[in-house]
């Protein structure tokens, strides 16, 4: 693991790095790695994640992340490692960068659903699909989508409806 020497730390590369980030770069361009190196990494994250191998998936994908923070591919596999390990919080906010970079597909939000889902928080879960199904309906390409939000929000509302608040918890 990589850790901050304060020795090596120079404050006057500070600005420049961030003048560099404010510009739109990235900071692979910085790390020179070619966009074929990138390709590369993501292959193997993304083997790593289709083996089960989440906690070595997201070394490959939480390097992407800070290579290319643009890209929203390596957000998403980056959340879904952190899903499929339970980590629901942490998944919410690797999706929710991936919804902001692609406005249009509804992938990320009918994942964000599926995360609020297991934390039990189904109002929110609610307003994610119906986001979903509305940027799956105003995209042709993402109307293969359509369905499976639908079925989800069937699915949710043919649930039982959450304790009000005067409900006592059991003991």
């Amino acid at each position: 693991m990589m850790r901050f020497d304060p020795e090596r730390f120079d404050p006057e590369m500070i600005e420049p790095l961030l003048e560099h980030l404010a510009s739109g770069q990235t900071l692979g361009a910085l790390l020179d790695h070619s966009p074929e190196a990138q390709k590369a990494m993501y292959h193997l994250g993304y083997t790593s994640y289709t083996q089960g191998k989440y906690t070595e998936a997201m070394r490959f994908f939480g390097f992407l992340v800070i290579c290319d923070h643009w890209d929203r591919r390596y957000h998403m596999g980056m959340a879904a490692c952190l899903q499929m390990q339970q980590q629901h919080a942490e998944a919410l906010k690797y999706y929710g960068i991936a919804s902001m970079l692609d406005l249009t597909d509804p992938a990320p939000v009918m994942h964000i659903a599926e995360c609020h889902l297991a934390r039990g928080e189904r109002p929110q879960a609610r307003k994610a699909l119906e986001y979903a199904i509305v940027q799956a309906r105003g995209h042709a390409h993402h109307n293969h989508h359509v369905p499976r939000l639908d079925a989800m929000l069937a699915l949710l509302d043919a649930r039982a409806p959450e304790p009000t608040a005067n409900t006592s918890p059991r003991n």
